[in-house]
């Protein structure tokens, strides 16, 4: 059973209420908004608690629903930060951010940065932003080349997340990273065009 004091102590270590020591030169406006940021975000997780809670029965813990929240929210970041890496070494152009200065802003080493993401989050930019890396090599479409699902069945290259190519794919592209995609006919002139110049 969550006691109030449970609840009251889950609320101050997850949001703190703002402090501010006498002369602190913050404005009133930001203050405010500080304390009903607060305020909100405490709201919010009672009322999933209490959703939770008429779904599982009075033993639901607090503590526990607090600690999977957190970990939704760090899985989220993560993913996120993986994206964020693959698009920094294969989408940017003509000069990919280097190893170095992502990982020492992902808190990361080179090597780190360079085993954070893979096919999986590359294609997910794509998905995402409906950008194609720099394509390096084409060949036949051949489904055993393609771990997923969609690049078995439709053209990949083109497209988005939200306005997919449907087209049957013809070609397998494989981008700087070494990410298949599948192609159509309709799509190869983007690939040749995607092509770094010698």
């Amino acid at each position: 059973m969550t006691t109030q004091e449970m609840f009251d102590d889950i609320l101050a270590i997850r949001w703190p209420r703002p402090h501010f020591p006498e002369g602190d030169p913050t404005p009133q406006a930001v203050r405010s908004d500080a304390v009903d940021h607060a305020f909100r975000s405490r709201s919010a997780f009672l009322q999933q608690w209490a959703d939770a809670a008429s779904d599982r029965g009075p033993d639901h813990d607090a503590l526990l629903a607090a600690l999977e929240d957190l970990v939704a929210i760090k899985n989220a970041a993560d993913e996120q930060i993986r994206m964020l890496l693959a698009y920094g070494r294969v989408y940017v152009t003509p000069r990919p951010h280097t190893l170095e200065t992502l990982g020492e802003a992902a808190g990361l080493t080179p090597s780190g940065v360079s085993r954070a993401f893979g096919a999986k989050e590359v294609l997910a930019v794509g998905e995402l932003t409906g950008r194609r890396p720099a394509a390096v090599e084409i060949s036949d479409h051949d489904a055993d080349l393609f771990p997923g699902d969609a690049s078995r069945q439709r053209c990949t290259w083109g497209g988005s997340k939200k306005n997919p190519c449907t087209d049957d794919p013809k070609y397998a592209v494989t981008d700087k990273s070494g990410t298949r995609w599948a192609c159509c006919d309709g799509h190869l002139p983007g690939y040749l065009r995607s092509r770094p110049r010698a």
